[in-house]
């Protein structure tokens, strides 16, 4: 989640309200003539929001992402899929060297440096997921 909307993250939200409204205002222009439809007790079809009403629609709703991602709940959240996103990687970069010690000592040797180093940087990713998870259910 981006704590920081910029311009292109409200347009890209401007953008799905858009669409969003539209698919809601040509289900109900479809549905216009289902049901009861005599004496003025037909389904009134949806409206779609103004372009001003959108943008302030996607302000509003960024701003509650914003305030969620700050929240305890939120920091606590994010921090546990990056400790799932680390320990992945970690899998990935542990199983490629696994695969390269499988093939033989010579490519073992030769990819090993690349490999630790990489395994090592995933560690450390890790470890430092883990702390932040640690120090929000502290």
């Amino acid at each position: 989640m981006n704590l920081h909307a910029s311009a292109p993250d409200l347009l890209t939200a401007c953008a799905a309200l858009d669409a969003a409204d539209h698919a809601l205002w040509t289900q109900g222009q479809t549905r216009r003539s289902w049901g009861v439809a005599w004496a003025g007790l037909g389904l009134e079809p949806p409206r779609r929001r103004a372009p001003d009403q959108i943008r302030r629609a996607a302000e509003a709703r960024l701003a509650a992402e914003r305030t969620w991602a700050a929240s305890r709940e939120g920091r606590l959240k994010t921090a546990l899929a990056d400790l799932q996103a680390a320990a992945r990687a970690l899998d990935h970069q542990a199983e490629a060297l696994r695969e390269a010690a499988s093939r033989g000592h010579a490519e073992t040797h030769a990819a090993a440096p690349r490999r630790l180093r990489r395994l090592s940087q995933e560690a450390q990713a890790a470890i430092g997921a883990l702390r932040m998870v640690r120090s929000l259910l502290a």
